[in-house]
């Protein structure tokens, strides 16, 4: 696919494939080893609309990965997999440690949402490999069904 909004529908694709394969996978990994408390891919509801979780985590995912498309000639990196994981990366410090507790916490009035998950060490590893994790795997991803890696 050619053009803006088709390098946008790849990174979505993209994205959404990553976060079912990678990201919950992750989330998976870090659960049975006792690092966090995750529900990897879970249908329960989630506020505010209570949409099951895999499904919302899916959607901005890939929201996400079209952003990363419309990107990807100026992200530093060399190959596509960098690329992603340096995304990623951006994503844990702007989106999971600044944005989201914001949103959730004065637009939706949701308890409990602090800034850089509240200095907790092993809770900002947590995200940032999981994150990161799914940055490696858009990239990975995408490079394959753009047909570049």
């Amino acid at each position: 696919m050619q053009g803006t909004l088709g390098r946008a529908a790849l990174g979505f694709i993209a994205a959404a494939i990553s976060v079912v394969f990678v990201h919950e996978t992750i989330i998976y990994g870090l659960t049975e080893a006792g690092l966090i408390r995750g529900a990897p891919w879970g249908m329960q509801p989630i506020p505010p609309w209570s949409v099951p979780r895999l499904f919302n985590n899916i959607f901005w995912g890939g929201l996400w990965g079209a952003l990363f498309a419309l990107l990807y000639e100026w992200l530093p990196g060399s190959t596509t997999w960098a690329k992603g994981l340096i995304y990623g990366l951006l994503i844990v410090v702007l989106s999971n440690w600044i944005f989201l507790p914001l949103i959730k916490g004065q637009i939706f009035g949701q308890p409990n949402q602090v800034l850089f998950n509240g200095f907790d060490p092993q809770r900002m590893l947590a995200v940032a490999i999981i994150v990161g994790g799914f940055g490696f795997g858009l990239g990975i991803i995408y490079g394959l069904i753009r047909g570049r890696t």
